[in-house]
C-alpha cells in the first residue's frame, strides 16, 4: 500500500496564528512547522530559532548538581584518583570523552585521571563487580559514570564498601530502589523538577561540565569547545532535537565544522565528509557507525582514545583501525542478514518473528534485528546461541503497537536477564526456553498486550545489542505531511535555506515533509546503477520543471507507466554541495492522481 494512502496531515494554522506569528517576526513556514512540531506560541517559536546558548538552563538547577560538583572539587583538589566509568555506544563514548577532556584540563598535573569502557561481550552494560575490583587495585577513590549505571544497586554498594565513591551521570529510567550513590545527576528521577528532561548522556556529561567550568571560572569559550561531542553523540543516540537539545546540537554542528580536535579532524576525513559542510546526517550515517564499530566489534575504548588524543599520529592510528572494524562490521551484517531473511521467509505467517544461530555475532544482532524488523514490519528477536554454555543472547526490535519490553517482562520467570525500551530490547535466555518464548511472544500479540506499563525491573538490564544505530539510507517513511503545497514556483532555493533555519533536524525535529498534487509526469526511468526512480515532473500550468529521486525507487517505475499526472510526497534537497544554488526533490512516495 502506498505511504500516502496512510499519511495524516497536520492542520493548518489559522489566520489568527499566522497573523500572531507574522507579528512575531515569523517567518509563515516556520510558524507552521515549529506548531506541527509542537512549539505553539511566538514565544517558544522565538526562542527555538534564537537557539542562544546563554538561555540554556542553568546546571546547577539539575538534580544533585551541587552535590556532585562539589565532591568533584574535593577530589581535584586532593589529587583524589578519579576515574571515568563510560559505555561502549556513541552516546557512551562521547561523554566519557567529553568529560575526560575536562577533568584532564582541570586537574593538577600529578593528579591521576583514569577512564573504564566496559567491553560488550566480558562486562556488559554498566557498572559490573570485577571491573571495580579493577579500578580499585588501580587506586581509583572516585568513580563518575557516564551514560550508565542508573540501575546498577548491587554495584554500587560494592564500590562503597571498597571505598570509593560513586557520581552517576545519566539519562536513563533509575528504578525505584535507585543505587546509593554519593550523587545521581539523572534528569527522569522523579524528584527532578529540571525542564529539559531528554538530554542525552553526552548532554548530561556536558551539564556536568558546565557546572564544573563556571565554578573554577573558565570562560565559557571552553565550554563551548565541547560542544562538537555533544553533537555526535545526541545524533547518535537519537535523541530529539527540541529545547536544549536542539540548541547544544546547532551550536555543536558549528564546532564540529570548524573542529581542530585531531581525533575528529581525522574521522571526518576517513568517512569521506569535508569539514565546513558537515550536517545532521553525516553524523547519523558517517561518523557515528565508525565509532559504534569500536565497542561492536572489539573494545570501544580505541573510539575513547581517538577523541581524546591531541596527537595527529594516534589519531591516524585509531582512526584507521575504526574503519577496518567497520568494514569488517558492515561485511558480517550482510552476511548475517542473508540467514535471518531465509528463516524468515519459513514463518510468513506469524506476527512475530525469531530467528537464532550458533555464536552469531553478538556485535551486530542488534543492527540485524532493527534492519529486518524495518524490512518485513514486524516485531524481531536475533539469538545467537551457544551450545558449551546452553544460553542464549538476544537483541530485539518492534514496530509501533508492540512494546517489546512488557512482552519480555510477561516472560522474566524464564529469562536470566533482559533490559531495554519498548522498541529496542536485549536478553539472555537458556536454550531450552527458546521455543516457549516464541509461543509467549505469539500469543501476547494475539491478546492486544502492547499496553504500556511502568514497572520497575529486580533483574539486571541486559543490553545485548540495543544500540540503536543509523547505519543505512534514512527511513522513507515520515509520520506526517507537514504542508500541502499548490505552487511548483515556491519550491527554490530560498524555501530550502528557509526550512534549514529550523535546523538540526532529527528526532522530535524531522526534515519537513511536503505534499504536491496533479503534477505532470513528464518523464520516469532508472538511475544508472538501477536502484533509483528519477522523475521529471511540471506543473499544471506555467513552465516550472523540477528533478526528482526516489531513492531505492526502481520497483515502482512499472507503476507510472502510462500516467499523466501524479501526487507525490516529498523533501527538499539542494545541491549548494557542488557549488550550485538550485534544488531537487526527494521523493517518498509517488502515486498517480
Amino acid at each position: 500500500m502506498a505511504i500516502s494512502s496512510l499519511m495524516n496531515i497536520h492542520p493548518q494554522l489559522s489566520k489568527a496564528q499566522f497573523q500572531d506569528a507574522r507579528m512575531a517576526g515569523i517567518n509563515q513556514f516556520h510558524a507552521q512547522l515549529l506548531s506541527n512540531r509542537g512549539l505553539i506560541t511566538p514565544a517558544q517559536m522565538r526562542t527555538f530559532i534564537a537557539a542562544k546558548y546563554e538561555e540554556t538552563p542553568d546546571p546547577l538547577t539539575l538534580i544533585d548538581m551541587p552535590r556532585a560538583i562539589t565532591r568533584i572539587q574535593q577530589a581535584l583538589e586532593q589529587k583524589e584518583h578519579i576515574t571515568v566509568y563510560g559505555d561502549y555506544d556513541a552516546d557512551g563514548v562521547t561523554s566519557s570523552a567529553l568529560l575526560f577532556r575536562a577533568l584532564r584540563i582541570l586537574k593538577a598535573p600529578d593528579a591521576v585521571l583514569d577512564f573504564y569502557i566496559p567491553h560488550r561481550l566480558r562486562d556488559g552494560c554498566g557498572l559490573n563487580i570485577p571491573a571495580l575490583d579493577q579500578l580499585k587495585a588501580r587506586g581509583t577513590q572516585l568513580i563518575i559514570t557516564t551514560d550508565c549505571a542508573s540501575s546498577d544497586v548491587e554495584q554500587v554498594d560494592y564500590a562503597n564498601t571498597l571505598g570509593m565513591d560513586v557520581i552517576i551521570t545519566d539519562h536513563h529510567n533509575p528504578p525505584v530502589e535507585r543505587p546509593r550513590a554519593f550523587a545521581m545527576v539523572n534528569p527522569w528521577r522523579p524528584d527532578c523538577v529540571y525542564g529539559e528532561r531528554y538530554l542525552c548522556g553526552v548532554g548530561i556529561a556536558f551539564k556536568l561540565t558546565q557546572a564544573l567550568y563556571r565554578a573554577y571560572k573558565r570562560p565559557v569559550e571552553d565550554e563551548m569547545q565541547l560542544l562538537d561531542l555533544v553533537a555526535i553523540g545526541t545524533v547518535a543516540d537519537i535523541a530529539p532535537l527540541l529545547g536544549e537539545n536542539h540548541t547544544l546540537v546547532r551550536l555543536g554542528m558549528q564546532r564540529l565544522n570548524t573542529t581542530q580536535k585531531p581525533g575528529l579532524r581525522a574521522l571526518i576525513r576517513n568517512a569521506g565528509l569535508q569539514a565546513g559542510k558537515l550536517r545532521e546526517r553525516d553524523i547519523a550515517y558517517g561518523l557515528a557507525p565508525r565509532i559504534n564499530a569500536a565497542g561492536r566489534m572489539k573494545d570501544a575504548s580505541i573510539a575513547f582514545e581517538l577523541l581524546t588524543t591531541d596527537n595527529e599520529d594516534e589519531a591516524s592510528a585509531c582512526v584507521a583501525e575504526l574503519e577496518q572494524l567497520n568494514r569488517t562490521r558492515q561485511q558480517e551484517t550482510e552476511e548475517l542478514m542473508r540467514s535471518v531473511r531465509e528463516q524468515a521467509q519459513h514463518q510468513p505467517t506469524q506476527s512475530v518473528i525469531l530467528v537464532s544461530g550458533d555464536n552469531w555475532h553478538e556485535g551486530i544482532i542488534g543492527l540485524v534485528a532493527g534492519k529486518l524488523a524495518e524490512e518485513i514490519n514486524k516485531p524481531v528477536l536475533v539469538l545467537s546461541t551457544d551450545s558449551k554454555t546452553q544460553l542464549s543472547r538476544g537483541s530485539a526490535r518492534s514496530q509501533k503497537g508492540f512494546n517489546l519490553i512488557e512482552a519480555l517482562r510477561g516472560f522474566a520467570d524464564h529469562l536470566e536477564r533482559y533490559g531495554g525500551h519498548a522498541q529496542a530490547a536485549g536478553f539472555t535466555i537458556r536454550n531450552e526456553h527458546i521455543e516457549e518464548l516464541r509461543e509467549h511472544l505469539l500469543q501476547w500479540n494475539a491478546q492486544g498486550g502492547a499496553f504500556p506499563a511502568v514497572i520497575h525491573d529486580t533483574k539486571t538490564p541486559d543490553l545485548t545489542g540495543i544500540i540503536v544505530e543509523q547505519e543505512s539510507a534514512p527511513s522513507k517513511d515520515p509520520q506526517m505531511v507537514d504542508i500541502v503545497l499548490t505552487r511548483m514556483e515556491l519550491l527554490n532555493y530560498e524555501l530550502y535555506k528557509t526550512l534549514r533555519v529550523l535546523s538540526p533536524f532529527g528526532a522530535g525535529n524531522p526534515e519537513p515533509t511536503f505534499k504536491m498534487e496533479g503534477l505532470r509526469l513528464l518523464g520516469a526511468w532508472l538511475s544508472t546503477n538501477g536502484q533509483h526512480l528519477r522523475l521529471k515532473l511540471g506543473a499544471n500550468t506555467g513552465n516550472n520543471q523540477y528533478t526528482a529521486t526516489m531513492l531505492r525507487g526502481a520497483t515502482r517505475r512499472q507503476e507510472l507507466v502510462g500516467i499523466d499526472y501524479v501526487n507525490i510526497l516529498f523533501r527538499i534537497e539542494s545541491s549548494e554541495d557542488e557549488g550550485k544554488q538550485d534544488v531537487w526533490l526527494k521523493i517518498l512516495d509517488v502515486t498517480p492522481a
